[in-house]
């Protein structure tokens, strides 16, 4: 208990420095940067309950799912085409990127495609874990420095970007509707339990964003109006958990792997910058930095934040971070592992 207590004022100390200095994202960045420095390079032991980031991960998705007003989920089949075309050019990159980091490193193929993909560090673990010829460490490590990287990188880049002012974004006025709130209820546990039963990813948020992107549609009102501190806490838990996930992280590197990691991701931001680029050009209606989110290939609750934080389209980038995380589960992956499998047999491996 002592512990935790001492990880928990550490994080909010972090962030409270962070916010006071006017850095960006600081009660996400401040508790992940603090804690993961303390945890490499100190003895002092921390620890941070999976509860409290389950718990940070759905008030997130609930913050989120708000943002799926009727209107918002109606625009969403007419972006589907751009949804793909992202989706499909960025996939299709990190395969040939996984391919060269294949001969950079001397790594098997499984390895290199699943660390390359940016399906999300427990999901590809998970997968990586059927595969034999997949080294579990290094797609950790692939995955996790993705996360620490666009988690740091992209959103310093949004600060140079242009987003919308509180007075352009569309705010819809927070109705209290006893019945609708019920059902979101009930719908939220069926989803949650049902996605946790079959083993679905990212269940903590999906849930919460599917159910009042449901909910709100049908009924055409808004749930729910979460405060600022409830957000804070919310980055505070996910921040904490993020800084511990990456601990011993150096340790495990070598320089000729690590230079081809950093080089990996280094390629993937920018391309997903250039198809960012592309669709604000081709589509005048809307501003970079929302496609740039959702290109970017971090995880929904970082982008969603930072889109939180930048004057982003939420739901929009949303849309497209979770059309690319179910096209990722649901098509590449297994693809790439029965490829794979059927390669690894050929061979003997």
């Amino acid at each position: 208990m002592y512990i935790f207590l001492r990880t928990a004022l550490i994080a909010a100390l972090a962030g409270w420095l962070f916010e006071t200095l006017g850095i960006f994202l600081p009660w996400l960045l401040g508790p992940m940067f603090t804690i993961l420095l303390i945890s490499q390079f100190t003895s002092l032991k921390l620890f941070w309950p999976k509860s409290l980031r389950t718990a940070g991960l759905i008030l997130l998705g609930v913050q989120i799912g708000s943002s799926f007003t009727r209107d918002a989920v109606l625009l969403m089949w007419l972006d589907l085409p751009y949804m793909a075309f992202m989706t499909i050019s960025v996939v299709s990159l990190s395969i040939v990127l996984g391919l060269l980091f294949k001969r950079m490193v001397n790594e098997s193929l499984a390895t290199s495609l699943l660390g390359s993909i940016p399906g999300g560090l427990a999901q590809m673990v998970v997968i990586a874990e059927d595969i034999p010829s997949a080294n579990l460490t290094v797609v950790t490590m692939m995955q996790t420095i993705r996360i620490f990287m666009v988690v740091t990188v992209v959103p310093f880049l949004t600060v140079f970007l242009t987003g919308r002012e509180q007075s352009e974004l569309t705010v819809q006025a927070f109705t209290f509707a006893p019945t609708a709130v019920l059902v979101g209820l009930l719908v939220g546990v069926v989803l949650y339990f049902g996605m946790k039963r079959v083993g679905f990813p990212a269940a903590e948020i999906l849930a919460p964003i599917l159910t009042l992107a449901i909910v709100q549609t049908v009924t055409g009102e808004i749930l729910i109006d979460i405060p600022y501190w409830l957000t804070a806490f919310a980055q505070i838990c996910i921040g904490a958990s993020l800084g511990l996930q990456m601990e011993g992280i150096g340790d495990k590197l070598t320089v000729r792997l690590g230079a081809a990691i950093v080089l990996n991701n280094v390629l993937l931001i920018s391309f997903t910058a250039f198809i960012a680029y592309l669709l604000a050009k081709w589509l005048p209606d809307y501003i970079f930095l929302d496609f740039f989110l959702s290109a970017a290939p971090g995880g929904i609750a970082e982008m969603a934040i930072t889109a939180l934080a930048t004057g982003g389209d939420v739901a929009l980038i949303t849309s497209f971070q979770l059309f690319r995380l179910f096209f990722i589960l649901l098509v590449a992956s297994p693809i790439v592992a029965y490829i794979v499998k059927k390669l690894d047999a050929k061979s003997g491996a």
